[in-house]
């Protein structure tokens, strides 16, 4: 077996077609990467003139006149193939040695596991730890696991088969809620190059990345079709028509229970329901004169949300949503996720990756929160191998190790503050 560089073309005609393809490893991705900190190559591994391996190749410096490499969601190869899988590491070693590399780091989309968070265990994938075993004994270093978003990209992926969802078994109250929303004029509509600076003002922890790399993600993956940035938007007279239905209905309840607790003022129960019932006509009137005021000012529609999508090969992945922190009444991100579930299945796509998630089935886990959000759409959740780093060069890997390099570059804290 020969590595080479191959050019952009030949790397991508090999890709689209692999068992392993995402848009990690895309040409549109090392387009995108070449606008970063990185530099980008494309190789691959030829048997009698035949390509039976690929890989973009993120790179850069790291110290002491050292490269280091990225393959983002692993080397494009057989893994179960041992003989290939020994082959492919050994010329990959050979190869990056006489480039100046220290190490590859990849972080194959092979499932480990599969999370069951209803009674919090896992089913561990025994072919697949076997594999990680015999990685190790080949020259990769499998780096310690986590629970959160230490890595590079996520680890733990809650993923929906589209052709086989249901979006129905999903909780009744909750389907009944975003059923509403539709009926009170909230939408998802198209947007394009001129909604990403609005998508980007919703969005949070703008620190992990700038306007300007969202502007070109856009710029590039859309030569394809291979991005959608989808807005969400409300029209204030509809909405305006169907909540003060929702008041009438809601005040009738209101009158029937108020006279029914001064007839007995000590039960509980009735002044539980009470109390339920005030605070939704508040909410109910809050949202009226919010709306009403928004048509005063000539807003009779207004973007309060957006998502950013990527779509590759029959696979749609969640990037980024944000939302309009003012409209405290409406649940804008839950109905951006619904929505897309639902208009991604009937456009024919098979799965739809919600997009990290952590491992932690802990009360105190610091990502409950988007934990909880995340499987209330009953996805399946994989746990995948992690990061392995192929050591190229021992005695700098180590020497980048004693000298904190790798630190400095990789383990950023596991909790955002």
């Amino acid at each position: 077996m020969i590595i080479k560089e191959i050019d952009e073309h030949t790397f991508d005609e090999f890709a689209k077609n692999h068992i392993l393809k995402n848009f990690y490893q895309s040409k549109e991705y090392g387009r995108l990467m070449k606008k970063s900190e990185y530099s980008v190559m494309y190789i691959g591994g030829y048997q009698n003139d035949t390509m039976v391996g690929a890989s973009l190749i993120l790179h850069k410096s790291i110290g002491l006149n050292m490269k280091y490499g990225y393959a983002p969601r692993g080397f494009l190869i057989d893994y179960y193939n041992e003989s290939l899988l020994e082959t492919f590491t050994k010329k990959v070693k050979e190869f990056f040695l006489l480039k100046g590399f220290a190490f590859v780091k990849i972080n194959p989309e092979i499932t480990y596991a599969t999370l069951d968070f209803e009674d919090k265990s896992k089913t561990i994938n025994t072919r697949n730890k076997d594999l990680i075993a015999k990685m190790k004994m080949i020259g990769y270093d499998k780096l310690k696991d986590n629970l959160y978003f230490e890595s590079l990209l996520p680890k733990y992926t809650p993923v929906i088969h589209l052709p086989s969802y249901d979006i129905n078994s999903l909780d009744l109250n909750f389907v009944d809620n975003m059923r509403d929303l539709e009926l009170a004029g909230v939408k998802l509509i198209n947007g394009n190059e001129n909604d990403i600076e609005l998508f980007y003002s919703f969005i949070d922890y703008k620190e992990t990345k700038t306007l300007a790399y969202y502007k070109e993600f856009y710029q590039i993956f859309k030569e394809n079709n291979m991005v959608d940035l989808i807005l969400c938007e409300i029209d204030y007279s509809t909405y305006v028509k169907f909540i003060q239905k929702e008041y009438v209905n809601e005040q009738e309840k209101n009158e029937k229970i108020n006279q029914e607790f001064n007839e007995n003022p000590n039960n509980m129960d009735l002044y539980n329901r009470k109390t339920k019932s005030d605070q939704t006509l508040d909410r109910i009137s809050e949202s009226i004169k919010f709306a009403n005021d928004r048509m005063q000012e000539n807003a009779m529609r207004e973007v309060i949300g957006a998502a950013f999508i990527v779509k590759h090969e029959g696979r749609v992945t969640i990037i980024n949503t944000g939302h309009d922190k003012k409209f405290t009444f409406i649940d804008t991100k839950a109905f951006i996720y619904f929505k897309l579930i639902e208009e991604y299945r009937k456009a024919g796509y098979s799965f739809i990756d919600l997009y990290g998630i952590t491992a932690d089935f802990s009360e105190t886990n610091p990502y409950k929160k988007l934990n909880d959000f995340k499987l209330r759409f009953k996805p399946n959740v994989f746990e995948y191998v992690g990061e392995l780093d192929l050591i190229v060069n021992k005695p700098f890997h180590q020497l980048l190790w004693s000298t904190n390099q790798i630190q400095k570059e990789f383990y950023k804290p596991a909790i955002r503050k």
